[in-house]
């Protein structure tokens, strides 16, 4: 375990290159990129987050074509960030590395698993943070450093070079301070998509009681401030409020059964699990003893979802909905408990292959950053951008919330 304790602790590794630069021109030039240490960089070693995997991992024989297309548009490669162990974590604490202190709040967690992208840009030690979001591990540091981040629709991205953790909904997707750079980076590592006005807000009441009592009332005034920029304001029609109580579970499921099949093999060798934190390893035995069965009823439950969602959004709506229940909690507090609310309302977008971003745009008394997120149905993510960039040139930052 670190026994550093500094503001840069658990933010970025000792391994891989540091001020990597291959194009001295293009629409990212000189933009100061922190890429969480699951990317392949040809001839570097990955630790995704744990030591053991480190040592026993080969140097990459490619580069990933996400990281490719950033440093041809200009990018500067200034170091690999620390996660979570292989990205299985919330929390943003890594027994082994650190965890990344939120620069934004003194003494709270930057939120996991890409902890170190997030911390690295809310501190402005770069511009663009590069990681994965699989169950919300963009979007929750997002909400809890501050900061614009994006969980594309599934797929969309290319995964090459891609260390998984559950490849059904694995996405690659990045934080930034402004939701203009939020939108360039999309333009290099989006595929092309038509750019459709976005004029129907869709609401969903019943999220809002998801969220702390005392976050409430914020979202509530965000709601209102958000609704002049749409032309339209429908409700999320919900066949049935106690579906909302599934969807944790049913990801938990999903996600658990795609993580065995894919690191059943490694998991298994013997003594494996003793290189992680016990939380780490507690998850990778219950993903392992899950059965057939429950991953056919929760497939149900999403498939249910899925259709929900397309009844719900088009091309021209998005869901306004809170993006975490609370703002950062304090370093090492427990939060077990926590961790099953925030999948609650992360596994929306999770179960429908939808594209969300979060905007960093509340300003609470107590100056804990919070926000809210826009989501919009799979392949709508450049409008999704588009709307974002305009929305949020109108609520600024200093308008209370």
């Amino acid at each position: 375990m670190s026994t550093k304790n500094n503001n840069t602790t658990g933010i970025f590794c000792d391994h891989g290159p540091k001020a990597w630069q291959t194009h001295y021109q293009g629409t990212l030039i000189n933009k100061r990129l922190a890429i969480k240490d699951v990317f392949a960089v040809k001839g570097e070693r990955n630790s995704a987050g744990n030591p053991h995997w480190f040592k026993t991992a080969k140097p990459a024989q490619n580069t990933a074509s996400s990281v490719n297309k950033l440093m041809t548009a200009g990018c500067n490669f200034i170091g690999f960030t620390h996660t979570d162990e292989l990205a299985y974590s919330l929390e943003g604490n890594n027994i082994h590395y650190g965890a990344a202190q939120n620069p934004k709040l003194s003494g709270h967690a930057s939120g996991g698993s890409s902890m170190g992208s997030a911390a690295s840009v809310a501190a402005n030690l770069a511009d663009i943070g590069l990681g994965t979001d699989t169950g919300g591990s963009i979007r929750i540091p997002a909400s809890y450093c501050g900061l614009f981040g994006i969980r594309p629709s599934h797929n969309v991205i290319q995964k090459d070079g891609l260390i998984p953790l559950a490849p059904p909904f694995d996405t690659i997707g990045w934080l930034t301070q402004s939701a203009e750079l939020l939108t360039d980076v999309g333009n290099v590592l989006l595929p092309q998509q038509p750019i459709n006005k976005v004029n129907t807000l869709v609401i969903c009441e019943a999220l809002f009681e998801l969220v702390d009592p005392s976050l409430q009332a914020p979202l509530g005034k965000l709601l209102e401030k958000t609704k002049p920029y749409f032309n339209h304001h429908i409700d999320f029609k919900l066949p049935n409020v106690g579906l909302l109580s599934e969807l944790a579970d049913t990801f938990r499921i999903l996600q658990g059964r795609a993580i065995a099949k894919t690191h059943r093999d490694w998991i298994e060798l013997p003594d494996q699990l003793s290189h992680f934190a016990p939380a780490i390893a507690a998850r990778f035995k219950m993903a392992l003893a899950l059965t057939e069965q429950e991953e056919q009823e929760a497939l149900k439950i999403q498939y249910e979802w899925q259709a929900i969602v397309a009844k719900n959004l088009n091309k021209h709506s998005c869901l306004f909905l809170p993006t975490t229940p609370t703002t950062a909690p304090k370093l090492g507090a427990d939060t077990s408990a926590l961790r099953m609310q925030i999948i609650t309302l992360s596994a929306i977008a999770g179960l429908s292959g939808s594209a969300q971003v979060h905007l960093p745009l509340a300003n609470l008394a107590n100056a804990h950053p919070y926000g809210f997120s826009l989501m919009m149905s799979h392949g709508n993510d450049k409008s999704l951008l588009a709307c974002v960039q305009q929305l949020a040139a109108h609520l600024k930052k200093d308008t209370p919330a």
